[in-house]
């Protein structure tokens, strides 16, 4: 069983045999309470490229005062971390499948190693307002940190830090002023705010960490600088959506797929900015893999939300309860089985290669020549190759069926072409967006646009039908009546006759 909670802190550095100020009129702290020393004892474990302390996460196992266990400590700000417990167990040596698990994408798959030993011997204050009650807790830590890895110096690091942690549900701005007035106490004393705020930062000084080791931003005026940028922004974006579908909370899934199909269009169709390796060709690949799992189950939320419901209140009312919960329930277990794809893919040994690839992207950019070049003559050749594409496979969509095979056959490779042809011209206008309509022509983004959302309203449509053609056979067996299918797909032939001819003219403008 674990325990999650937010932990709302201050570390301050402190002199050698310096003595703490007086906190007392500090905020709403009016008495201190001095708790007995206590031992603590905590091994911090990372990846061989030290994954965790570049994603500014922490893993550890303490021993010692009331929350011995396991702990992960993911940071949203220097002062503000998301801290989750997990119990202590006996073997120091293995990382408990729970903590693995719940570190999954920020390990990127890879398992964990001992890399520092922290020992503290720690003095605990807390600090109470006039009716007793605590406001923060104080703790006066003197440290040693002993680095685990082969080129580890023999002696320990040793240093003295004071941290001062809120107490739950403390407003965030009672927080600020009452640190803003701590500083200034610590200040009176010859203290300051940490210039490393984590032990576990300080206790790797020197070590060898590959995550940690940064390149420039390219040249402004560039396009691998508006790339390098959109990808920060992509993948920071993308990590807390994956973050919830791996957790099992709510994910806006159309979102979702926005940012995954973000991250094919720089991968994909800006390829010749990244080095030409085997490993680049793999990740823009497994980018246009996560855009078409992610891309579906948007398009199973949207039948969700709109397919048990007919366009207009008259024709509305022509649909029985009876078929509106059928239609609901058969687009629910759509997405469910949808979303389980998503989480499925995100699994799988391609994505976490896809986690490294933005990770190197990101953080040690190293951008061809033809992406050092100005947005303009990047956007030149990018449109060179996007537009044909993009036209070829709009035209696949929207040529004339093949009378030789059946019904069946023919729908599917229908919404199959359509699919291809929407992924595309969406991805194109993902691309033509990081560099903007100062480097593309705005006729050519704007048309590539447009052909987008006709596109996109043709595969709801073809995909709407196939679900009401389904559940309506299945009620027709059954010997129930259809007429409410009826009137719902009525609504979706009419939609996609509409985009197909919008397609059509699209594909002309294109």
């Amino acid at each position: 069983m674990t325990d999650t909670h937010l932990e709302i802190e201050r570390t301050y550095d402190l002199p050698e045999g310096g003595d703490l100020p007086d906190l007392i009129g500090v905020g709403s702290i009016l008495a201190t309470d001095h708790q007995a020393p206590i031992a603590l004892d905590a091994t911090y474990w990372d990846t061989e490229r030290y994954d965790l302390v570049a994603a500014r996460v922490t893993v550890r196992r303490r021993t010692g005062g009331a929350d011995a266990g396991w702990h992960i400590k993911r940071a949203a700000s220097d002062t503000v971390r998301h801290e989750q417990h997990f119990p202590l167990t006996e073997d120091a040596d293995t990382v408990p499948d729970a903590v693995l698990a719940a570190l999954f994408t920020e390990r990127r798959g890879r398992g964990l190693r001992p890399v520092v030993r922290i020992t503290t011997a720690r003095t605990i204050t807390r600090l109470l307002d006039e009716d007793g009650e605590q406001v923060a807790e104080l703790a006066d830590d003197r440290v040693a940190a002993q680095r685990l890895d082969d080129d580890a110096p023999t002696t320990p690091r040793t240093w003295r830090e004071v941290e001062v942690e809120t107490v739950d549900g403390v407003d965030e701005q009672v927080v600020h002023e009452l640190f803003a007035a701590l500083d200034a106490r610590f200040a009176a004393v010859g203290a300051a705010p940490a210039a490393v705020a984590s032990k576990l930062a300080r206790g790797l000084a020197g070590a060898p960490a590959p995550r940690l080791r940064t390149a420039d931003k390219p040249e402004k005026g560039t396009a691998a600088r508006a790339l390098t940028k959109r990808l920060k922004k992509l993948r920071s974006s993308w990590l807390e959506q994956e973050a919830r579908l791996r957790s099992g909370e709510q994910a806006d899934l159309r979102e979702t797929a926005r940012t995954a199909l973000g991250i094919a269009a720089v991968l994909g169709s800006y390829r010749p900015a990244f080095a030409a390796t085997e490993a680049a060709d793999r990740a823009a690949e497994a980018a246009d893999g996560l855009a078409a799992v992610t891309a579906r189950a948007a398009l199973a939320d949207y039948l969700v939300e709109r397919l048990p419901y007919a366009s207009s209140p008259a024709q509305d009312l022509l649909v029985d309860a009876m078929t509106r919960e059928r239609v609901l329930a058969a687009t629910r277990e759509r997405r469910a089985v949808a979303v389980r794809e998503v989480v499925a893919f995100l699994h799988d040994e391609p994505y976490l290669e896809l986690l490294d690839a933005l990770d190197d992207a990101v953080e040690r950019p190293a951008p061809t020549d033809w992406a050092l070049r100005s947005p303009k003559h990047v956007a030149q050749d990018v449109s060179a190759i996007e537009k044909p594409r993009v036209r070829e496979l709009v035209q696949r969509a929207v040529s004339d069926d093949d009378e030789s095979v059946g019904l069946v056959d023919r729908e599917a490779s229908e919404r199959a072409a359509t699919e291809d042809a929407w992924r595309a011209a969406t991805r194109a206008r993902a691309a033509m967006d990081v560099l903007g309509d100062d480097a593309f022509p705005h006729a050519l983004w704007k048309r590539i646009g447009d052909a987008a959302d006709v596109l996109t309203e043709r595969v709801r449509s073809l995909h709407a039908l196939d679900v009401l053609r389904v559940h309506s056979g299945i009620a027709e067996r059954g010997g129930e009546g259809t007429f409410g299918y009826g009137v719902l797909a009525g609504d979706r032939v009419r939609l996609a006759e509409e985009s197909y001819d919008q397609a059509v003219h699209a594909l002309n403008r294109v």
